[in-house]
């Protein structure tokens, strides 16, 4: 009934209400919890920042956590034929005792390579970059035998160096020059290969690289760019233009989709530090399950110094100097992480509240988040259980950096619904459990 739908509209805005209905007996497949499970190392310092919290970083559960500045940073290239990775080991170490496995973000030329001699600069010699990055991959896919290390394609190579998709310093020759050296350094080895990742998503950008993997014939896994925004329908219209650009090339149809950086804002920003920066996160979250493979959070530690007198950075956790503490969307990874078992069907998401489900054994969870950022939305869900067991059950309602209650309830059909109440800017983690008498 409509009186069900909206307690408190607040009516500042033209938008859906949420309807959520839970189909209990559906099975969409493992929860992809690889879509959230993956985070991004900034350049704040040329040394390992992983290492100082590998323990907090484990909890994550992350896959996959990316480094960019390899050579500029952990002083590689030595000379020609001539590499040093001392540097640059302890850091791809420290990623993998956190269980995660690494990507590397193949970047950047050191001033003494570059033809303007400035980092990130083209290559004045491509031959020297390709050996740089042939003996990258075969020390990190053959030497210590790292399966499945996602190889990125520069960083931001629309920002640094200056690199154009149509004309020179040419992003085209780029990628065609260090997939080559990739696939001679890793041969016979599991990794992906992709790019551009470039500062925002542009189409001409992407269809520019499809169209030099084709024709080129070259091994194209992942299409990664980055993301900073707040408004989360950016993210969507994104994913609409990537489709576009793929619909020419059925080969890849089914290409591995990355963003691998996304945040509220490129600057710095109190939502890094707030709570409302960890429901973001969630929300996005909910919106591109199934849409988008994976998501990168930028970044996990904050550089040194303050950004700003009301950011301490972008980090899910504070620089050492600041007591390496946890952040508001370092608990809200650890939220979404508590979705477990495989994901279940739901409809009725509106344009504050979306959802996401899972069946843990006998548990059915549900996910809702109320993200506006405005902070001003209000909405009383009406959330309806579908195909149950009659009985007795036990629901108990965990709020994002909150506390959880819990109730028993009898359900005496096949559905029960209930009505959630959730403030502006707040998650929480329904759980649904047959108490065994059933």
């Amino acid at each position: 009934m409509a009186t069900n739908m909206v307690l408190d509209f607040r009516k500042t805005a033209e938008g859906l209400p949420a309807i959520i209905t839970v189909d209990t007996k559906s099975d969409m497949g493992k929860i992809p919890s690889s879509l959230w499970q993956n985070l991004s190392q900034g350049g704040e310092e040329p040394v390992d920042m992983i290492k100082p919290v590998i323990s907090l970083t484990r909890a994550l559960q992350p896959k996959l956590i990316r480094v960019d500045h390899l050579f500029d940073y952990y002083n590689v290239y030595a000379g020609p034929n001539n590499y040093d990775f001392s540097k640059l080991d302890p850091v791809i170490d420290s990623i993998l005792l956190t269980g995660a496995r690494p990507m590397l973000s193949i970047s950047y030329t050191t001033a003494s390579m570059a033809k303007n001699n400035q980092n990130a600069g083209e290559p004045a010699d491509w031959e020297l970059w390709y050996q740089l990055v042939k003996a990258t991959a075969h020390r990190y896919s053959i030497d210590k035998k790292i399966t499945g290390i996602y190889y990125e394609v520069w960083n931001e190579p629309d920002l640094f160096g200056g690199w154009k998709y149509n004309k020179s310093p040419s992003y085209s020759t780029l990628y065609t020059k260090t997939a080559q050296a990739v696939a001679e350094g890793a041969a016979g080895s599991n990794y992906k290969i992709g790019g551009p990742a470039i500062t925002a998503y542009y189409q001409n950008w992407i269809k520019a690289l499809i169209k030099t993997a084709s024709e080129s014939n070259l091994r194209l896994d992942f299409i990664s760019w980055h993301n900073y925004s707040k408004n989360t329908s950016s993210y969507l219209s994104d994913l609409d233009n990537l489709n576009q650009a793929l619909a020419d090339y059925p080969q890849y149809q089914n290409i591995e989709k990355i963003i691998s950086e996304f945040g509220p804002n490129s600057e710095p920003d109190p939502w890094y530090d707030n709570k409302i920066g960890g429901i973001h996160l969630i929300s996005l979250s909910t919106q591109l399950v199934g849409r988008i493979h994976r998501l990168f959070s930028f970044e996990v530690v904050d550089g040194p110094n303050p950004r700003s007198s009301v950011s301490t950075g972008w980090g899910l956790i504070t620089h050492s100097s600041n007591g390496l503490t946890t952040k508001p969307r370092y608990d809200a990874i650890k939220f979404l992480n508590r979705l477990t078992g495989n994901r279940l069907t739901t409809l009725g998401d509106g344009s504050w509240v979306t959802s996401l489900a899972s069946k843990n054994n006998q548990t059915t969870q549900l996910l809702l988040v109320n993200y506006d950022q405005n902070n001003i939305h209000i909405e009383s869900v009406p959330v309806t259980f579908l195909n149950i067991t009659p009985g007795k059950y036990t629901l108990s309602t965990s709020s994002y950096m909150g506390k959880t209650t819990s109730k028993t309830i009898t359900i005496p059909t096949f559905r029960h619904t209930e009505n959630i109440y959730l403030e502006p800017n707040t998650a929480v983690l329904l759980e649904l459990t047959p108490l065994l008498s059933n």
